[in-house]
Parts: C-alpha cells; structure tokens; sequence
C-alpha cells in the first residue's frame, strides 16, 4: 500500500491544465485514429477473419452490426430512433469532452479523453452505417460474454484510469 501511495503521490505532482489538456487531446486523437483504422482493416478482411479464434477461450472474432448502445440497449429499427440515439449520445459526448479540457489532472483528462474518442468512433459507425460495427467476442471458456469492438475497449481503458484516479489517486495529496 505505501508504493501505491508514493506512485499517487508522484502521479498526483503532475497536475496542471495545460498538460491536462493535452493528455486529453491526444487521448481522443489517438482512440479515435486507432478506431477507424482497425474497424476499416476488420471491414476489409471480412470474409477472411471472420469467425476465428485470437485467444483460445478468451477471445474469436465475430462480425455483428449494433443498433443499440453497450450490450445492444436500446436496440433501434428505424432511422429516426437512431438519429435521436446519435444525438443524445452526442450530448453526453460533447458534456464528457468539455469535462476533460477542464479538468486539471492528466489521468483524468486522458480517461476522459479516451472515453470521448471511443464514443465518436462509435457514432461515425452510426452515421456511416447505421449502426456500431462490433468484432470482438470476449469469452469465458466456451461461455461468450460479449461482443465489442476497439472503441468499447478505449472506453473501457478511460474508465479504468478515473476508476485508478478515484481510488488511488485522488487522496494521494492529503496524505
């Protein structure tokens, strides 16, 4: 636990807007960029990548198109459900973007940032397609657990950084 505290404690030292800001920027460049090009290279390889296995038990590839949001919530069949979806996910997109450019703390900004990044990627599939494109099946076993895509897992990643913030990080300058 003291390692842990003298990490925060260096961690924590980084703090400014500037750096912040950055790390948010290019926190959502980079998941973004990463995104389309690994969904455009999965679309291409479609026919030759599809149904295989990445990890034995724990990872295949699968190609599926979500109309909903995470685990297919929401689910919608027309294209006015998927305009209203779009844009209220824009809305909380736009909230969470604001959010990491006025945050001070780099970890912050960066989970942010990556959340941000990963939400966009989404919504061009969206757009573009009508739906998410997700390829990644994650399992237990031979249990699937779900399918998503590179952008669900920057999300994920941004999560799990304000997650070590909240923990870790964020009562590492009081002591």
């Amino acid at each position: 636990m003291r390692r842990i505290r003298t990490w925060a404690s260096r961690i924590s030292g980084l703090d400014n807007p500037r750096t912040a800001r950055l790390v948010a920027a290019a926190a959502i460049l980079v998941s973004l960029t990463s995104d389309f090009a690994i969904k455009r290279l999965f679309l291409a390889k479609m026919g030759e990548w599809n149904f295989r296995t990445v990890l034995p038990g724990l990872l295949d590839t699968h190609y599926a198109w979500n109309r909903g949001v995470s685990f297919s919530l929401f689910w919608q069949n027309s294209d006015l459900g998927s305009a209203v979806l779009a844009a209220v996910l824009m809305g909380v997109i736009i909230a969470l973007a604001i959010s990491a450019f006025r945050t001070p703390r780099p970890i912050v900004a960066g989970g942010m940032g990556l959340i941000v990044g990963g939400a966009l990627g989404n919504i061009v599939d969206r757009v573009v397609h009508g739906a998410v494109f997700d390829f990644l099946v994650v399992r237990l076993g031979s249990h699937p657990l779900f399918v998503c895509n590179t952008a669900d897992l920057f999300i994920s990643l941004g999560v799990f950084f304000l997650a070590v913030d909240l923990l870790f990080l964020s009562g590492a300058e009081s002591g």
